[in-house]
């Protein structure tokens, strides 16, 4: 009988699960465009961008989206946050970059054939022998192991030049909200991903549990890039909180010249980078002026490099890679 009410329960969400907007949507858009192309010429686009996937990809792009924001709004509202940052441009250009990472656009046209090629070249990475550990174990091991990589990964990137003149998409933005986390440029999203894959191939973390380990990195990544003013108590030295990772952004050499870590904040302080103190009150670089189109986020990298190049020694129009040192702040 239970099994009964559930199985009814979950035919009612049928109709709005991203899989089947997704199919029923791309069908609808086929028969609309086979009014106006050639005979076979909009059903062979739609299955040569995998258009359903890409619909149900946006769509849940919509989902977690719409979901971190009632988080991070409610809670925001109740802090008495400055929320009106939600009306700017800049928000409305993160949400863009969500839905490109997020929503199919990423993943299908550019991730998918990489993961493709280097699938058979990583598969001396996995030891299976931990794939039949509980999630639980999966998960701790992940964020010990993933975050240790992408700690070193994220000092290198504000020490090598051509690193750092990507990443600086990201570090630019003078306003912050939970989506704040998905600006990245593309290169940069691609080193990314290989610092996820890697580890839990490692690991050997079941396929079908990476959902729900991406899934709690966003809502991680998201109360980081919050304007919520939580530093975690004492486990300020463990977990990465939104006031350690806002410092991280700050304009204060004496802050973004540490806070690593992603996960873990353990690492920071192991490790001599970890800076303790107020949340700022500016965030973005120095100098470095925002782009202010998307196409202008995508070339800035080239920009900063090329000019760079360009210039004497004895100046440069663009601040240098911010050296991987720091000492804590009281």
């Amino acid at each position: 009988m239970l099994l009964l009410q559930a199985e009814s329960t979950a035919r009612l969400f049928d109709p709005i699960r991203p899989s089947h907007l997704g199919f029923e949507l791309s069908e609808g858009l086929v028969r609309l465009l086979g009014h106006v192309l050639p005979a076979g010429t909009a059903s062979g686009f739609a299955d040569a961008v995998r258009l359903p996937e890409l619909i149900a990809g946006v769509i849940k792009a919509g989902y977690l989206v719409s979901l971190l924001f009632a988080i991070f709004f409610l809670l925001e509202h109740l802090a008495r946050s400055d929320q009106s940052r939600y009306r700017s441009k800049v928000f409305r250009q993160d949400v863009a970059y969500a839905v490109f990472y997020h929503g199919g656009f990423y993943t299908i046209l550019i991730w998918a054939g990489i993961a493709n090629a280097l699938e058979p070249r990583l598969a001396f990475l996995q030891i299976n022998a931990l794939a039949g550990l509980p999630v639980v174990a999966h998960v701790a091991l992940y964020w010990l192991l993933g975050d240790f990589i992408h700690y070193w990964v994220h000092r290198l990137e504000h020490k090598w030049e051509p690193l750092w003149a990507i990443h600086s998409v990201h570090h630019v933005q003078e306003e912050m909200t939970f989506v704040s986390t998905f600006r990245m440029h593309p290169l940069e999203q691609l080193l990314n991903n290989l610092v996820m894959v890697v580890p839990l191939l490692i690991i050997g973390v079941p396929t079908q549990s990476w959902f729900l380990l991406v899934i709690g990195l966003q809502i991680f990544d998201g109360a980081q890039h919050s304007a919520l003013d939580w530093t975690y108590g004492r486990a300020y030295y463990v977990l990465v909180s939104p006031r350690f990772h806002a410092l991280h952004h700050s304009t204060d050499p004496r802050h973004y010249n540490g806070n690593y870590g992603k996960i873990l904040s353990l690492w920071d302080f192991l490790f001599g980078t970890g800076v303790v103190a107020e949340r700022p009150a500016r965030i973005g670089v120095e100098g470095l002026p925002v782009p202010r189109s998307l196409w202008a986020q995508l070339i800035s990298p080239l920009r900063i490099l090329f000019r760079r190049g360009a210039e004497p020694a004895s100046g440069a129009a663009e601040p240098p890679p911010r050296a991987a040192t720091a000492r804590t702040v009281a």
